[in-house]
């Protein structure tokens, strides 16, 4: 199941334990930043992507 696809962000969240428990453990800040792109984020990678672009976009 590791690269996976589903349909967005939700649905990633919603059936992937590993990419909930990523999301749930990131600052408020990023969660919005991220949930702002949610339509594109399909997989565990691209979460990993988005939050680490939006960590960058916070400093």
């Amino acid at each position: 199941m590791l690269g996976k696809e589903y349909h967005d962000l939700a649905d990633l969240l919603l059936n992937n334990e590993r990419a909930k428990h990523f999301y749930k453990a990131l600052p408020d800040e990023i969660q919005q930043t991220i949930s702002h792109n949610g339509s594109e984020i399909r997989t565990m990678t691209a979460l990993r992507h988005f939050a680490k672009t939006a960590a960058k976009t916070e400093d």
